[in-house]
C-alpha cells in the first residue's frame, strides 16, 4: 500500500514511463511521496502522465539509446531539484524474431534500448550519486535473461546483459554508498507482453486465447503480474527498509521460475 511520505523529499526517474510497468512504477513513487520525473521516448504520453498525477510530477522525452539525451535528462532533474535519489532504468523493447530472420538493424535496437540505455541510465546518474554518497539504481532485467524461449534471442541477451552489469555495478558503487539492484518481471499484463504473445501464437498457428491460456496454467500463481506489482518492489527497494539489500537480481513471476 501506498504511502505518501515514504519517499518524502526525494527525487526519481523513471525511464519508459509513460506506458506499462514504467507508468505504474512512476504512479506508485509519486504516491509515495517522490517527485517523478517521467521519461519516455513518447513525450507527449509522459507529460500528459505526469500532469495527471500533479504534484512533483514532470514528463519529459528522452530516447535512452541516446547517450546525450540520458546526460541531459539526469542533468535537467538535478538542476530543477538539487538531487538524485533513484534512477529507475525501466525503458526497453521486445523482439519476437527468430535469430536466423532479424536483420543487424533489429538486433541493434533492442541491444542499444535495453542494455545500451541502461547502461547510459546507470552511468549518469553514478555520476551524480556518487559525489553525494547516497542514491539507488534499480535495472530492469527480465527472466527471459535467465531462460530465453524461442524467437527472443536478442531480447534475453540484452537481459541477461542488464543483470551482469548490475551486478558489476552494485560492487563498483557499494564502497560510495549506492545501491544497485536489478528486477526481473516475468510474464506481465502489458501491452508489450500481449503484443509479443500474439506473435508467438500465430508462429505456432494456434488461437491467441489458447496461447494465453496456456501460458496463465503454467504460473503458480495463476495469473500475470501487474506493473503494480513490480512497483511495489520498486517503492521497497528504494525505501531505507532495504539498506543491506544491493547486487540482486529479485524475479518477480507468479513462480514461473526459470529452468
Amino acid at each position: 500500500m501506498a504511502d505518501g511520505t515514504r519517499l518524502a523529499g526525494q527525487t526519481a526517474i523513471v525511464t519508459g514511463a509513460a506506458h506499462g510497468l514504467g507508468l505504474g512504477i512512476a504512479r506508485r513513487l509519486a504516491a509515495d511521496g517522490a517527485a517523478v520525473v517521467l521519461a519516455d521516448v513518447d513525450g507527449v504520453a509522459a507529460i500528459a502522465a505526469a500532469r495527471a498525477m500533479g504534484g512533483g510530477a514532470s514528463g519529459e522525452v528522452c530516447d535512452v539509446a541516446d547517450a546525450k539525451a540520458v546526460d541531459r535528462l539526469v542533468e535537467d532533474a538535478v538542476s530543477r531539484h538539487g538531487h538524485l535519489d533513484l534512477m529507475v532504468a525501466n525503458a526497453g523493447i521486445g523482439g519476437g524474431v527468430p535469430v536466423a530472420e532479424m536483420s543487424d538493424d533489429a538486433f541493434r535496437r533492442i541491444v542499444a534500448v535495453n542494455l545500451e540505455g541502461t547502461f547510459y541510465c546507470c552511468r549518469a546518474t553514478a555520476r551524480v550519486m556518487v559525489p553525494q554518497r547516497s542514491g539507488v539504481i534499480l535495472t530492469v532485467g527480465s527472466i527471459f535473461g535467465q531462460d530465453t524461449p524461442p524467437r527472443s534471442g536478442a531480447y534475453g541477451a540484452s537481459k541477461a546483459g542488464v543483470v551482469a552489469l548490475t551486478h558489476a555495478l552494485a560492487r563498483e558503487l557499494g564502497p560510495h554508498g549506492l545501491r544497485v539492484n536489478c528486477i526481473s518481471p516475468g510474464n506481465m499484463d502489458t501491452d508489450m507482453h500481449w503484443a509479443a504473445l500474439r506473435r508467438r501464437a500465430e508462429a505456432e498457428g494456434v488461437p491467441f486465447e489458447e496461447m494465453r491460456d496456456r501460458l496463465r496454467a503454467s504460473i503458480p500463481l495463476g495469473r500475470h503480474g501487474t506493473p503494480e506489482d513490480i512497483a511495489a518492489l520498486v517503492s521497497f527497494l528504494a525505501s531505507p527498509e532495504a539498506s543491506y539489500i544491493t547486487g540482486q537480481t529479485i524475479n518477480v513471476d507468479g513462480g514461473f521460475q526459470p529452468r
